[in-house]
């Protein structure tokens, strides 16, 4: 491991106590993801206070197709990065080589198909998601300039994962914070005066933010990262090698877009009910995403954890690792509860810039529901992460679809029957059930989680 890590920023999560590792790995995920989230509230606060409730309901009703194709776009980088952390935990310099050329090469090209396609299909998309006539033509101008720019979405977020599968959290969070800023500023500037663009500015300013720091990026790993780079000779490999690669990738770009999949099935069923439930799920859910920031981070981390272990042999230190994971989860939930009962509703109206109590109401509904329910999410996020780093990503597959056909019945015949209040239960039955399946399936297998395995 010593003659073959990179000269740039690492981390080697094969020694040293898996709580403090993944802690450590953690908090700039875990800051980048709160950064994140800030963006968002403050990107939806800017729409709603410059441009109202209208254009909130606009840029909602593409929200569900948006996190499928971010979260899809994490999801694969992050998976193929699974290969390139192996190698980093084995010390294994020509892997890593091999395994980043054909990061970026799948990538890409996943890049090119998903543009294509969602353009070629934007408008079907959204009227099949019944989405209001009154915000159709605002939710199509805002969502075809997103989908535009979905290569650099690609880009930017393998960058982060590549430079993550080595054990460097931090300089993504400082790309994170950069992209950020300017996207604030850009969309002062591109929905304001002077150019007045609407939605369609708070869309290009989220592209063009994006776009800048995935060159920055680009520029940071060509001169701190001299090891991986590749040449044509690393695209020869064995196929068995790219299959897996790209099996890896797609299994958890499928994890992640089979559940955001759900949430485009769900949204379909909150648009059917209005303008203002639209916007009380907008607020409701931004929020809660907030909190669920720690599950983004320590999954991350758990699957780079147990990916490099994995790689040494240190198997037995993966089951350490994720009971490390849950036990920090459960903390910040804590913290979570303290501010759903305190400051609920001033939070839903800070976010959607609405006065009407409707809204206001329904938001808080959502956060008093979903947020208590914190606790079976944080195990499953936690245990399919472990797993897709061992190389199984059956069961977290399996629980993603299972995650999915749950929200179908809502959608299609609990939604319709019982409104708002089935939107806010959704997610926390899935969880659940989802969280007793996967505590089985580790469970059935807790052999393979001692060195006497391999």
């Amino acid at each position: 491991m010593k003659n073959t890590k990179p000269t740039g920023r690492t981390l080697d999560m094969t020694k040293g106590s898996p709580m403090k590792l993944l802690f450590t790995f953690a908090l700039p995920l875990f800051l980048g993801n709160l950064l994140q989230q800030f963006y968002n509230l403050a990107d939806t606060s800017i729409a709603g206070h410059l441009l109202g409730d209208a254009a909130l309901a606009q840029i909602g009703a593409t929200s569900a197709l948006y996190s499928l194709i971010t979260n899809f776009a994490f999801g694969l980088n992050n998976g193929l990065a699974l290969n390139v952390s192996r190698s980093f935990g084995a010390g294994d310099k020509k892997e890593m080589k091999r395994s980043v050329c054909w990061m970026v090469t799948l990538a890409f090209i996943s890049a090119l198909v998903m543009t294509v396609s969602f353009l070629m299909f934007r408008k079907p998309l959204l009227t099949v998601m019944q989405t209001p006539e009154d915000v159709l033509d605002g939710a199509l101008s805002y969502f075809t300039v997103i989908l535009a720019g979905i290569p650099l979405t690609m880009a930017y977020n393998l960058e982060s994962a590549l430079l993550q599968s080595m054990g460097n959290s931090v300089t993504p969070l400082g790309f994170l914070l950069f992209s950020s800023i300017l996207n604030v500023i850009l969309d002062f500037f591109f929905i304001g005066n002077p150019l007045n663009l609407g939605v369609q500015g708070a869309a290009a300013a989220t592209v063009l933010s994006q776009g800048l720091s995935a060159a920055l990026g680009f520029l940071y790993i060509l001169k701190n990262y001299p090891e991986i780079r590749f040449g044509r000779k690393d695209w020869k490999v064995p196929g068995k090698f790219v299959t897996e690669m790209f099996w890896t990738g797609l299994s958890m770009a499928l994890m992640s877009a089979i559940y955001n999949l759900g949430s485009v099935i769900l949204q379909s069923s909150i648009n059917a009910l209005g303008s203002v439930y639209i916007a009380a799920q907008v607020g409701g859910r931004k929020l809660a995403e907030f909190f669920y920031i720690p599950g983004i981070a320590l999954g991350t981390s758990a699957a780079t954890f147990s990916s490099q272990n994995f790689g040494a042999g240190e198997r037995a230190r993966i089951a350490k690792g994720a009971r490390s994971g849950i036990f920090m989860y459960f903390c910040w939930w804590l913290v979570a509860l303290v501010f759903v009962i305190f400051l609920a509703p001033a939070a839903v109206k800070f976010i959607t810039g609405s006065s009407n109590p409707e809204v206001i109401k329904n938001g808080v509904l959502y956060l008093r529901i979903s947020i208590p329910m914190i606790p079976p999410m944080a195990i499953l996020v936690i245990l399919r992460n472990i797993l897709q780093g061992m190389r199984r990503p059956g069961m977290p597959l399996f629980c993603s679809c299972l995650e999915l056909i749950g929200k179908v019945i809502f959608a299609l015949w609990l939604v319709p029957a019982f409104g708002y209040l089935a939107v806010c239960i959704c997610e926390p039955v899935t969880w659940v059930i989802c969280c007793v399946v996967i505590a089985v399936a580790v469970f059935a297998i807790r052999g393979e989680f001692t060195n006497r395995h391999i």
